[in-house]
């Protein structure tokens, strides 16, 4: 049975394998959270991976490169490179700086900061724009908002409008990506800020995402209770204002440090949440859009970000059933982080290379096929980059969600054991 694993390098899968036993260590993974905590804040030399050698050579090949992409412009188009060999339509880059909010409410930034706003704001900027020097046609980048600097933190918590320089470099942005032929998303990020991110977003779609063409998607959190509503919401926006919209729909990445609340009370319910979505979005049903047939469903953009092989199975065969019918509202991308979920994204890329050939084979036996739509979806990998602090967040919420999916690392373990032993010993066990 072929696993789709056999497209990943040897040491990849070894790295998987070390990670994953680290993380089912509950003393092993607990201090390394502490750890990577302080790193991540620390305004000490001593603590500062990208300062501390000793630090530098434990950290960067264990946790750094197994999620990131790289620290610098050649180390990028390296891991890039690599993701395209292994059949992957193209990356998601993100630039690493972001605020978040501590329990104590306090503004916890990665990197250095400055408290000039006009010149935090340039260096979000001038890193977004050299992010998409490293993508080429076709791939995305993605943003995070309170990247920007503090006083574009606040502006967020406190739902103000964007101040004038942030509205001038996210046009610059835009336009780039747009120039390029890439797509970027905004990140979804706490719920302090999350309101603001939306409102903001939306202006932007308005702004680009018109003529049909589409360039910025907001995210969607299926965690939240009021993911639905909000979808709903925006999508009625999108119609009444002739715009569209585009989605990236995610379960969550927060949930460590942000308002209990608004979030579902169980897995389960978080589960029904995501699911539910997909089908409504991709049947244009139960989204407050009642027409014949669905026909009067507005258009939108759906990118299926997730790591949770029964949603992702439940999307792929949802899509190929519709699609037969003629009947599929969007045909969404799949997507999965660096470092996670790589039998899930190898299993997706396997799933795709059958239909095509299969699709391929179909019409050189019958001409009449060619008028037949085979729904093959992309698939990409998101990469953040930076230097290695600014990085620690994004890596600190990176390995709780590796940590609370411990049922699906040990599958995931099993299968990389499997993969080795098929290489070393030529067979399957």
């Amino acid at each position: 049975m072929i696993s789709g694993l056999e497209r990943v390098p040897t040491p990849a899968i070894l790295r998987n394998l070390l990670l994953g036993l680290l993380l089912s260590s509950p003393r092993l993974s607990h201090v390394g959270f502490k750890l990577l905590d302080k790193m991540a804040y620390s305004k000490s030399t001593l603590l500062n991976p990208d300062a501390n050698p000793v630090l530098r050579a434990v950290v960067k090949p264990l946790f750094y490169d197994q999620f990131c992409a790289g620290t610098n412009q050649k180390e990028v188009f390296r891991t890039r490179d690599t993701i395209r060999r292994l059949g992957y339509a193209g990356v998601i880059l993100c630039y690493g700086k972001e605020i978040q909010i501590s329990r104590s409410k306090k503004l916890q930034s990665t990197g250095s900061e400055c408290t000039d706003q006009a010149l935090e704001v340039e260096q979000w900027k001038e890193g977004n724009l050299r992010t998409l020097d490293m993508v080429g046609e076709g791939d995305w980048i993605g943003l995070k908002l309170t990247g920007a600097g503090p006083g574009v933190a606040n502006a967020l918590m406190n739902n103000q409008d964007p101040p004038a320089e942030f509205v001038a470099a996210m046009d610059a942005i835009c336009q780039k990506a747009r120039s390029q032929k890439c797509r970027l998303w905004v990140d979804a990020e706490q719920q302090m800020f999350q309101t603001t991110i939306d409102r903001w977003t939306i202006d932007f779609m308005r702004k680009y995402n018109t003529n049909g063409k589409i360039l910025v998607y907001s995210t969607i959190q299926a965690y939240l209770k009021s993911s639905r509503d909000k979808i709903k919401y925006q999508l009625s926006l999108a119609a009444a204002e002739n715009w569209t919209l585009a989605i990236k729909l995610v379960r969550g990445a927060y949930i460590a440090n942000d308002q209990r609340e608004k979030i579902h009370d169980t897995k389960a319910h978080t589960d029904e949440s995501y699911n539910s979505i997909v089908a409504d979005v991709l049947t244009g049903r139960n989204l407050g859009f009642l027409g014949s047939n669905g026909q009067s469903f507005p258009k939108i953009a759906l990118f299926l970000a997730g790591h949770n092989p029964e949603s992702v199975s439940k999307a792929w065969d949802l899509i190929q059933e519709l699609s037969a019918k003629k009947e599929l509202k969007v045909l969404p991308d799949f997507g999965q982080l660096q470092g996670m979920a790589d039998v899930l994204g190898c299993r997706l890329l396997q799933k795709c290379d059958d239909l095509k050939a299969s699709s391929e084979s179909s019409t050189r036996l019958d001409d009449a096929s060619k008028e037949e739509v085979v729904a093959v979806p992309e698939v990409f990998k998101c990469l953040t980059w930076g230097s290695m602090q600014e990085c620690m967040q994004y890596l600190l919420r990176r390995l709780i969600e590796n940590q609370s999916g411990a049922d699906r690392m040990r599958d995931g373990l099993t299968a990389y054991r499997q993969e080795l032993w098929r290489r070393w010993f030529g067979k399957s066990v």
